[in-house]
């Protein structure tokens, strides 16, 4: 065994994967599917090194976005996507430069909307995602090997010697593996990496479909709208003809459909099944690396009730020989609410309650209250409490202080902001003063109501209001208070 051998050497593994000789280049045919590995005890798929303090390793083991600890590589089927984790190590000797750039093969036929590059440094917490090239033809490195491309990082000074740098290749699709050498740049130096076991994403031999899709909901105006976009993507090596679209998506019976805007305009929509949208197609023949981008929006124009509403669905492309499908779901809050007004006297003192109560099915919601109160002319009052509220003269916009006495005529405004409802609740802000004294001869009355009530973010649900406005309660002075609207 020589130097390096002894120092880093690869591990053979068993695996179920189909080998086969294609063009020279040894390729997995089937990628393994994501399942949990184990980092204890270490183990390595291949250790290539050292070139001049650099050595290059691809574990066995590597972390995917939620955490999760998986074999490498690993095709996670409900995101779509491939994951490849490499390791650079750069050690402490005279001798050793830092890495200046990183040159991985990878298909010829991925994009870059379709590729995350993440880069995590040994002692520097979470993977975090880093700017890259893609090019089959590098100054540096050379040309790319037949069918792949370079995926170019360059470190930007990020790090230099005494180091361990992991770097996560997060792609779009499931890809055949082949085995291909991997090259850095230290210096002025190129150093390959070659071991015969570096595994990488090789374009499939055949045409391949691969289906993404994402899905959101948005709020404008108070009428709210599903948005979808999805890609058919052939990440195969040949053309697929006559591929076949369809998108399935259930809508709960209380969402009012109104327009649906599709793109390509040669899908078709169909609506004749309640609750139910289809839409689908021909999409002709998609090339190998070809893609097509088809977006749609669905306008619903009203809600019969509140609640929270999932709309789910599944899209399906097929061709002869390979399919793909993709799920996603989104959900619509629509919220209603009643809104009511009384008072109490206890002696000298008052308080006028503003009650908010949330619908049975409605969710959470934070809500803004507008809330005004007049004091007539010839009273004298001292307020004690606004509930956290702000309250300010109407006609100044100055803060109404406590423990003052406060002679009408004066209009106040009492803003409660960002309130939270909650589910199956009810809040109440409480108005609470003290009756100084009065010069009015015979009857005169405090007169306060609540004005709006509606959401601080208008746009995180669709509302179905709050009662109807103003919601008002009156106490009579006359020597005296009385309530004309008491709680119960």
């Amino acid at each position: 065994m020589d130097d390096i051998s002894k120092l880093c050497h690869c591990k053979e593994k068993e695996s179920q994967n189909d080998l086969v000789l294609i063009d020279d280049r040894k390729v997995i045919i089937q990628a393994n599917p994501a399942e949990e590995c184990s980092c204890s005890p270490y183990s390595l798929l291949c250790c290539c090194g050292p070139q001049n303090g650099i050595s290059v390793i691809q574990p066995d083991c590597q972390n995917l976005p939620d955490g999760s600890v998986v074999i490498n590589p690993a095709y996670v089927t409900v995101l779509n996507k491939s994951f490849w984790t490499y390791k650079f190590m750069t050690d402490c000797s005279s001798a050793a430069r830092g890495i200046s750039s990183i040159a991985i093969p990878i298909c010829q036929f991925i994009i870059s909307e379709n590729l995350i590059v993440s880069e995590k440094i040994d002692g520097c917490g979470t993977f975090t995602p880093v700017a890259y090239t893609l090019t089959t033809n590098d100054p540096n490195f050379g040309p790319a090997p037949i069918d792949f491309q370079f995926v170019k990082i360059e470190t930007d000074n990020r790090y230099d010697k005494g180091v361990t740098v992991e770097y996560r290749l997060e792609i779009v699709g499931n890809y055949a593996t082949a085995i291909q050498p991997i090259s850095v740049k230290a210096a002025t130096a190129i150093y390959v990496f070659d071991c015969d076991c570096f595994q990488v994403p090789q374009c499939n031999p055949e045409g391949e479909l691969s289906l993404t899709k994402e899905c959101s909901s948005s709020i404008t105006n108070n009428q709210a709208a599903l948005n979808y976009r999805l890609t058919v993507s052939n990440i195969g090596d040949a053309a697929l003809d006559n591929v076949q679209f369809t998108d399935i998506i259930s809508i709960p019976a209380v969402l009012q459909i109104g327009t649906i805007t599709v793109t390509p305009a040669s899908l078709i929509v169909d609506t004749s099944t309640s609750g139910l949208i289809r839409i689908s197609g021909n999409l002709g023949t998609i090339e190998a690396g070809g893609q097509v981008v088809i977006h749609y929006a669905i306008q619903i124009v009203g809600v019969t009730r509140p609640g929270s509403y999932t709309v789910v669905n599944m899209a399906m492309a097929t061709a002869i020989g390979t399919q793909s499908t993709a799920t996603c779901s989104t959900t619509i809050n629509a919220v209603q609410l009643s809104t009511d007004k009384c008072c109490t006297i206890e002696g000298d003192t008052a308080v006028y309650k503003v009650l908010v109560s949330n619908a049975d099915l409605s969710p959470d919601v934070r809500v803004d209250i507008v809330d005004s109160l007049f004091i007539p002319g010839g009273v004298t009052v001292r307020f004690t409490s606004f509930s956290d509220c702000r309250a300010i003269f109407s006609n100044t916009e100055e803060h109404v202080p406590l423990d003052v006495d406060i002679t009408g005529p004066r209009g106040i405004r009492i803003l409660c902001n960002d309130v939270l409802v909650p589910a199956n609740g009810t809040i109440h802000k409480d108005i609470r003063f003290l009756l100084v004294s009065s010069s009015i001869v015979g009857l005169t009355s405090i007169i306060n109501q609540v004005e709006s009530v509606t959401p601080t973010i208008p746009g995180n649900q669709v509302f179905l209001g709050a009662g109807t406005f103003p919601v008002t309660a009156r106490i009579d002075v006359e020597l005296s208070m009385v309530c004309l609207n008491p709680c119960s």
